[in-house]
């Protein structure tokens, strides 16, 4: 699994993640303020139906290697995240499945989505009580809040922070650290939500499977 598959692993563990008065928070940050941020977090996201945003991805390790496309995605079920020309790697999420497609090496890749972490951020309804989530900081940064949270039976993926707009409550950014403390960083701009999607955008054709005689 190369590194732009476990960097969008583990950018929709973090984008799953949100807020209620369950939520399953480390004991050193929870207090009344934090959770009213994640509530308000959640409230948030879960007026969100549909999304498209041009995205920029950054990674430490390979600071030469800026990485843009597209992210569309449909709730329930449904996502796209297309790089742009250059860029041999597509994702998929549809009909249960998270498909990733790497087109130089002509390689195909299927998980069953309910038994990854794409799972969440694809429900109708998105919760941080989610028991398999632990959130370990919140913070208000100027005019911004980072929530930052860990996948508790993956912890091999690392952390990942949210970063939103404090007035706005729209995600702006994704800060991931794996476990070899190498940080991708993944921009949103240009964000549009609840706009008709077609469908067909979602629906991968496996240029590679053999037709039926």
């Amino acid at each position: 699994m190369n590194w732009i598959m476990r960097i969008f692993i583990g950018l929709i563990v973090g984008c799953s993640l949100s807020g209620t008065a369950l939520a399953d928070i480390d004991k050193r940050i929870d207090t009344p303020q934090n959770r009213a941020v994640l509530q308000k977090v959640e409230q948030a996201y879960n007026k969100i139906r549909t999304l498209k945003a041009k995205f920029a991805q950054f990674n430490s390790k390979m600071q030469d290697d800026l990485q843009t496309g597209e992210l569309y995605l449909s709730r329930p079920g449904e996502m796209r995240l297309v790089y742009e020309k250059g860029s041999p790697l597509e994702f998929y999420a549809h009909n249960g499945y998270l498909i990733y497609h790497d087109k130089d090496l002509k390689e195909v890749s299927y998980f069953h989505l309910k038994q990854t972490p794409v799972s969440l951020i694809l429900k109708g309804q998105l919760k941080f009580s989610d028991p398999e989530f632990l959130v370990t900081d919140v913070r208000t940064v100027l005019d911004e809040y980072y929530v930052t949270a860990i996948k508790k039976d993956a912890r091999e993926l690392g952390s990942l922070t949210l970063i939103i707009d404090k007035e706005t409550l729209q995600l702006k950014q994704w800060d991931i650290v794996d476990i070899e403390g190498i940080k991708s960083t993944v921009s949103l701009y240009e964000t549009q939500f609840n706009i008709p999607i077609d469908k067909k955008i979602f629906i991968f054709h496996n240029p590679y499977k053999k037709k039926k005689k």
